[in-house]
């Protein structure tokens, strides 16, 4: 689920394991009632736990990740502890467990989303504002152990990984009437050595192998955008027009480091500017006020006026005609298996082959925010204690 200019966030809703139906696919790519869950984790936490983020498929791995608040114990306390679970995609079978209640860690710090790589590596973070390294960030290997554990003094931010591996973590310090924190980037590779920090003003977005930093003028003098590369060294800066309108979210970065922006212009509407790795403006573009833009590795995807089209940096590659009754929360998204996936909630997703736009999948669930389709047909659902593996 990305966000955009004019889209947001689906919730996950989650349902009592006596809720699920399932049932066989009713029509050939056409699902509106689940086939026989693969295997079933019903009672992956107990009634007072709670599942927080996942699952997590790592096809390669034969594993799939699960992260959980669970209760731990010790001579003065009972808490509610963050814990990563590894299962078996095959089987269900827990493979191991792991949690953060380190000796002297805070009962209440809070956690943010994992981040999973390719390898199997899980990126954990927390923050405490209590203590002296108000955040931790931990890497757990895809065996259970731990790899190593950063501390920074930072309070708030938020951890990105590049796709080279290494990570970024971009603290959030005092926030000014134009919308910009006074915060650090702060660079650290895969073994857990922090390589490098540098201060910025404005707001943040790593994606792909670029980190981009939005900077906001006030008096209508318009926003000033900065790419930097895995290094943070700056790649380029672009001013944008006097009284336009951008958010740094609402930008994205092709696998080849190619940079969109979209912004809304006085006068014009709405644009998306393309930049090559290098910083060159390539093109402006009009796209529809309410279009829904995202990066697809290499190409990028516009749904507009009922229909979906992809676009490398040279222009259009293909289209294709595709209308659904829901008109708002579209989302548009690259799944691991490279399909895409263009949901529409409270109506219909449709899994679409990135070549030719034809749909392999089209799910039509009365209840379709408890159904995560994860690509390579499978998918799961979750209840309020557990979840089920479901295999097309």
């Amino acid at each position: 689920m990305k966000k955009g200019i004019f889209t947001g966030l689906l919730a996950l809703l989650l349902i009592t394991a006596s809720m699920l139906s399932f049932n066989v696919v009713e029509a050939a790519g056409t699902v509106t009632k689940l086939p026989s869950p693969q295997w079933s984790q019903l009672n992956a936490v107990g009634a007072l736990e709670s599942i927080e983020g996942g699952p997590v498929e790592l096809p390669s791995l034969n594993t799939v990740y699960l992260h959980t608040k669970e209760e731990h114990a010790t001579q003065t306390k009972v808490w509610l502890v963050d814990t990563l679970k590894s299962y078996d995609t095959q089987t269900g079978k827990l493979k191991w467990s792991v949690n953060f209640a380190d000796p002297g860690t805070a009962m209440f710090r809070e956690s943010k989303d994992y981040l999973v790589a390719p390898d199997g590596t899980v990126y954990i973070t927390f923050t405490d504002n209590l203590s002296p390294d108000a955040t931790q960030i931990y890497a757990v290997g895809p065996d259970g152990k731990r790899k190593w554990k950063v501390n920074l003094s930072q309070t708030e931010g938020y951890l990105y990984r590049l796709d080279n591996g290494s990570l970024v973590f971009a603290s959030q310090g005092n926030f000014d009437n134009n919308g910009n924190y006074t915060g650090s980037l702060t660079l650290i590779n895969k073994s857990g050595t922090k390589v490098k920090n540098i201060s910025y003003k404005g707001t943040v977005l790593a994606q792909g192998n670029r980190v981009l930093i939005q900077t906001n003028y006030g008096g209508g003098k318009g926003s000033r955008i900065q790419a930097l590369d895995s290094s943070l060294n700056s790649v380029f800066t672009y001013q944008m027009p006097a009284d336009s309108y951008t958010e740094v979210s609402y930008n994205h970065v092709l696998s080849d480091g190619t940079v969109l922006v979209r912004a809304n212009i006085p006068k014009t509407g709405n644009r998306l500017f393309g930049f090559s790795s290098k910083g060159n403006l390539l093109w402006g573009r009009d796209i529809a006020g309410d279009a829904v833009v995202s990066s697809l590795g290499d190409v990028y995807g516009v749904y507009a006026n009922g229909k979906l089209s992809l676009y490398n940096v040279k222009g259009l590659v293909k289209s294709v005609a595709l209308k659904d009754v829901t008109e708002f929360f579209i989302s548009l998204d690259r799944l691991q298996d490279g399909n895409i996936e263009l949901g529409f909630p409270g109506s219909a997703t449709y899994v679409l082959n990135p070549k030719t736009l034809a749909v392999d999948y089209t799910f039509k669930l009365k209840d379709d925010f408890n159904f995560n389709y994860v690509g390579n047909g499978v998918g799961y659902v979750m209840t309020d204690n557990g979840f089920s593996r479901i295999k097309f």
